[in-house]
This record gives C-alpha cells, structure tokens and sequence, in this order.
C-alpha cells in the first residue's frame, strides 16, 4: 500500500503525527490503554520528519492516551443519554487531524454519524488514508463554514456532541472564543462540546514539552478554570471537568507524584460544556 508523506501542511497541522504515533505504540503493546488498532494500521502508511518527533513512551504518552479514552468516555455516555430520551444526535471531531474516534466509538453511538472537520489540508490526507468512509467537513474551525454545513445537514433539533481535542493549546483565548461562539451560535441549546484546555502557567513553555521541542507549533492562551470560558461565552453552562495528570495517575504511577505539584496537576484539564 502507498505510503503518504506528511508534509507542507504547517506547523500547527503536523502536529497531527504526536497522538497518531503514540496511539500506534499503545495498540502494540501487549497492555493497551486505548488499543486503536486502526491508528497502528495508519501510522505504518505515513512518513513523516523523524528528526522533529521519535515517539516514546514520555509523559505526553500517557496523557494523550489518556486524555482520548476520557473523551470517548463523555461521548459515549452523552449519545446513551440522548439515544434513552429519543433524541437524534450527531458527533463531531473538530480539528480531527488523523484521529481514528469514529472507529473507536461507532459501535457505541447507535448509528448516529459522525463528522470529521480539520484544514482543507488535512482532510485530503484522511481521505487519502481512510477513502470515503466517514463524513469529512474541510474547514478552519475559525470560519463559520463548517457549522454551517453541519447545521444545514443536520436539521433545526438534531443535537451535537463536539469533541475538540489537542487543539485549543494552540489557540489564543480569542480564538478559543470564536470556535465556541460558532457552535453556541449554531446549536443553541444543543450541543455538547468535550475540549481540553492548556493553563495559563505552562501556555508560554512550550519548549519544556516533551514532544514539542523540535516543532514549529507553539503554545499560546491558556484556560485555568471553567470560569475562564464562562467569561468568553457567558450562556455556556459548565457540566464537569478532570484534570488530564488525575487520568495519567490511574496507569503510570509517577503522575501520583507529579499531581502533588499544583502547576502539573492542573497544566491540562479536561472540561465538559452545554452550549
């Protein structure tokens, strides 16, 4: 099978390669915590700059494994809530990159479709990998494109559950505002966004991180509480959060010494909002 190089897609985009690598690692390990066979199978057809990232078993390891299972987890459990009062729902994985969620959930989520929504860019390297098989929205999740395809598909009641993963880090709080405005504006009422969020503390560090050191890609806002986001879209109502080092806690057991530091407790959460 061809194998596809990823390059030209811009420094925040190939940073797509860190959660598909890592994901790959894990489904070959003999003790999976996610076990994404599909990402294994994807990650054996792309090259990519091996002198940028060499994928290893680092801290980010364990939260991006961890950090996806939760938000599988949110979903899932929102789609058996909607599915029980009868309700049409779709999901939604904004800013995908080559994430495999719908291969992992669809038997989970009682047929509802699932949409795929990234850059132009990096929706044709899905397409080149996964075919046809998904439904596939090519957009800046700045621009109101997206939602408004997904809203003319999708009919005036039907609601949306959006997981926004690994992206926010890269995005100012205004940016941040702008994705959140769209969908609230769009699906009032309606939809379910499950996104992880970088603080403040660690938003200027990005040359501390573990897989980021040779990347182009820089952090930039910072998220520290739900209050931050209540801020920026005052009708959103706050349904829970997790700090991503907690999860870590429960498979590597450094992380229960790490969390006794305030800051790495708390350098990434996890937040759940109605919109």
């Amino acid at each position: 099978m061809k194998e596809i190089k990823i390059e030209g897609l811009g420094a925040v985009q190939e940073t797509l390669i860190i959660p598909l690598a890592m994901r790959a690692i894990d489904a070959a390990d003999r003790r999976p915590i996610l076990g994404d066979r599909r990402a294994e199978e994807l990650y054996r057809r792309v090259s990519y700059d091996r002198e940028k990232f060499a994928p290893r078993r680092s801290p980010s390891y364990y939260g991006c494994l961890q950090r996806a299972r939760y938000i599988d987890a949110e979903l899932v459990r929102y789609a058996q809530q909607l599915e029980a009062e009868g309700r049409d729902f779709v999901l939604v994985n904004a800013g995908c990159g080559l994430d495999t969620r719908e291969q992992r959930i669809a038997a989970k989520t009682f047929g509802a479709a699932h949409y795929a929504v990234d850059f132009p860019e990096v929706i044709a390297l899905r397409r080149g990998l996964l075919g046809d098989e998904e439904r596939a929205l090519g957009c800046d999740l700045l621009e109101a494109g997206w939602v408004e395809q997904l809203a003319a598909e999708v009919g005036e009641h039907c609601w949306v559950l959006v997981a926004i993963e690994g992206v926010f880090a890269y995005l100012t709080r205004e940016q941040i505002q702008r994705v959140l405005q769209l969908l609230e504006t769009y699906f009032a009422g309606r939809c379910v966004v499950v996104f992880d969020a970088l603080s403040s503390f660690w938003a200027g560090r990005t040359k501390m991180h573990d897989t980021l050191g040779k990347m182009e890609a820089r952090f930039t806002g910072g998220i520290d509480s739900e209050a931050d986001i209540v801020a920026l879209v005052p009708r959103a109502h706050f349904d829970r959060k997790v700090a991503v080092m907690d999860l870590m806690a429960e498979v590597w057991w450094p992380a229960k010494l790490m969390k006794l530091h305030k800051p790495s407790r708390y350098s990434t959460q996890i937040f759940t909002f109605t919109l």
